[in-house]
């Protein structure tokens, strides 16, 4: 695998875990995930006590799944398997960047705000 492939595949990686845990997604469609889950291991006890509900609540956890499903997709599919990670990738990086634009914003605002109490 090249660093470039496990970059991409690690920001779609991201990108699904997020979308699961955190997102409502196309038509709620993980919003709903999320709560048949919840009714799921509310009616069996065993699926909260070996931790099945925090694969779709918790990032962290869904993200070692994805990343070990992405692997085998990898392992099988090659390359190819970029068709398929690479507009996950890409909507990680739009993040990423809407972060930074938000971060700077932030920055000149208080560099305002600071700039102006001092004169």
């Amino acid at each position: 695998m090249t660093l470039s492939t496990f970059f991409y595949l690690s920001l779609a990686a991201w990108r699904l875990a997020s979308l699961i845990a955190n997102e409502d997604g196309p038509w709620q469609m993980f919003r709903r995930l999320r709560e048949r889950a919840e009714q799921w291991c509310n009616k069996y006890r065993f699926c909260r006590e070996f931790g099945i509900y925090e694969l779709v609540t918790c990032e962290w956890c869904s993200s070692v799944w994805i990343g070990a499903a992405l692997t085998v997709l990898y392992l099988w599919l090659g390359e190819a398997i970029l068709y398929l990670a690479l507009p996950f990738a890409l909507s990680t990086v739009v993040i990423i960047i809407k972060h930074i634009v938000q971060l700077l914003q932030t920055a000149q605002q208080f560099y305002d705000t600071t700039g102006r109490s001092q004169e």
